[in-house]
This record gives C-alpha cells, structure tokens and sequence, in this order.
C-alpha cells in the first residue's frame, strides 16, 4: 500500500507555502511564492493544484490523505472558514475546507496561523511533551495561540489568547479602537512606523533594530519600551493561564532572537511567584504549517 502524505498550506495576504510530509511529519517536499492573483476560488484551486502535483512527485500516482491550512483571521474549523482574516479582502466567510476538500475527497483542517504554531510547537519544537503552552507570533503585527489540557483552546468567537487586543495604557483603554492596543506598539508594522520617525523617512525596522544593537539612544529607548510591554502582556498571560512555557516565534522574532526576549523574560520573571519557561521557537517559520500537517492529520485519524 502507498504511503500517505499530508499537505501543509500556510497562506498569507501576500505569499503562500505548501510543504508535502509523510505520516511520520518528515517532510518530503515543498513550494513557496507570492499568493496568485484572483478570486479566493482561484487562488485555492491553484492551491490545489500545487498540492496534486507535489504528492504525485514524491510517489508516482499517490494523492494527498488529508490537509491542513493555517491563515490569519478567526477560523471557525467546524464549517471551514475563516471571518475578519488580516489583510486579504473578499476571504472572510470563503468555504476554504470544502474548495480545497471536495475535489479531492479528503479532510481539510483549517486554523488560524497563531494557533497553528501553537500546535506545532507542542507536536515537534520548543513546547513537545507540554500539555499547557502559549505561542506568540512577534511579526507584522503580533498573534498568539493557547494549548490547555493539550488541546488548543479557541474560545467561545474563536479569539482566545489574542494578546494584540490588550489596551496597554488608560488613553489606549478610552480610545477603545484597534489603533490603541498592544500590536499598535509592538511588532513590525510598529518598528517600521517608529523607524521613519526616529531615523528619516526611508528607514526600515529592521534598521532601527540595528541601531538599538549599536547604542543609538533613542532606538534604545525605543527597544526598552518594546520590551517593556511585552513583559507586562506575557506577565498577564502568565497569571491568568499558568502555563508551561511560553514559545515566542514570528519574523521579528526569530530575526532578533534572545537580545530581544531576555530582558523580556527577565522582567516576567520579577513579577511571578514562579518562573516560566519562555523561550524561542524550535520550529521557526515551520510552526504553523507543521501545526497544519498535525490537524490534518488528526482529522484523519481522530483517534490520534
């Protein structure tokens, strides 16, 4: 009998990746490029397409058992869509589950990208073997996912664990809006806004940051009330869910590594009676779509 193999789709408002693993989550193969142009049906019957020819490349004739999308929004996984889905107009209420299921004859699991990497930190990076994890995603914006009793808990609108929503100040709490929380500070859309004020117009994040590393003072002030908030939404998280560990992923993440989160662990540390474990993804931009391979493949086999 052929193996079977699984298809991860991490889709984004501006690329798209689709990675190919066996039962054993070693993954066999793998595409990634800029989201084609079109209707969501498009788009995802593209999708689809790419995930047929992929599996047929690893094992002559085979289809795909099953798959797993991760995306930005609030997914409703029972129904297969996905509401308020960040930067990509049109998507929100798409029967993502069935466009890409129905011609295949398979299961489709879909779920929100935050909670995703949740899922596959716990199954195969910095949080395996934990039955009670948070994952935050520091990228563009900021998103995070919450395991509990080892199952990922989405609350009752599908929002649970996001951090971004945190007003972070009494003028935030007032205004009330979606420009007044947590993300609004943190994060790359933050960086790069707080880059062309403090260094010009043409400045990156990625350059402010550098600045920061090089002592520049007011890139450093600015690091230091990044760091600052973030410590004060992890603390909250910490004493409200009193978790295992907590796994910090996401590209800022990633690129800044542990000069940017040991003062933030550091802090947390100060204000709970018991440390935490917060630390770097193991799986990096891996952790959602291997999260999506991993819902794939328990809606395969549920009983796993």
């Amino acid at each position: 009998m052929p193996a079977q193999f699984i298809a991860g789709v991490d889709l984004g408002a501006s690329n798209v990746r689709v990675v190919i693993a066996n039962e054993n989550s070693e993954v066999e193969a793998r595409r990634a490029g800029p989201l084609p142009p079109g209707s969501p049906e498009e788009v995802l019957d593209k999708i689809g397409r790419t995930i047929d020819e992929l599996v047929r490349g690893v094992w002559i004739g085979n289809k795909v058992a099953a798959i797993g999308v991760a995306l930005p929004g609030a997914v409703d996984p029972a129904t297969g869509t996905v509401a308020s889905i960040a930067n990509m107009p049109g998507w929100d209420d798409v029967p993502i589950a069935k466009l890409l299921g129905e011609p295949r004859g398979v299961p489709v699991a879909i779920e929100n990208d935050a909670n995703a990497a949740a899922i596959g930190e716990g199954w195969l990076g910095a949080a395996r073997g934990l039955t009670d994890h948070a994952f935050v995603a520091l990228g563009t914006g900021i998103g995070s996912g919450i395991v509990l009793g080892g199952r990922l808990h989405r609350g009752a609108h599908f929002l649970a664990g996001e951090v971004a929503f945190f007003p972070m100040t009494r003028d935030q709490l007032r205004a009330g809006d979606w420009q007044h929380c947590l993300e609004s500070l943190v994060g790359g859309r933050a960086a790069g806004r707080a880059a062309t004020e403090l260094l010009g117009h043409r400045a990156k994040a990625s350059d402010l940051f550098d600045a920061a590393r090089a002592g520049e003072a007011k890139a450093v002030a600015w690091l230091q009330e990044v760091q600052d908030y973030l410590a004060m939404a992890v603390t909250d998280m910490i004493a409200l869910l009193d978790p295992q560990a907590v796994v910090f992923g996401g590209g800022v993440a990633a690129a800044q590594g542990e000069w940017l989160l040991a003062p933030v662990r550091q802090m947390v540390h100060r204000c709970l009676p018991q440390p935490t474990s917060i630390v770097l993804s193991q799986l990096g931009e891996d952790a959602q779509i291997m999260g999506a391979i991993r819902l794939a493949l328990d809606a395969l086999r549920p009983e796993m």
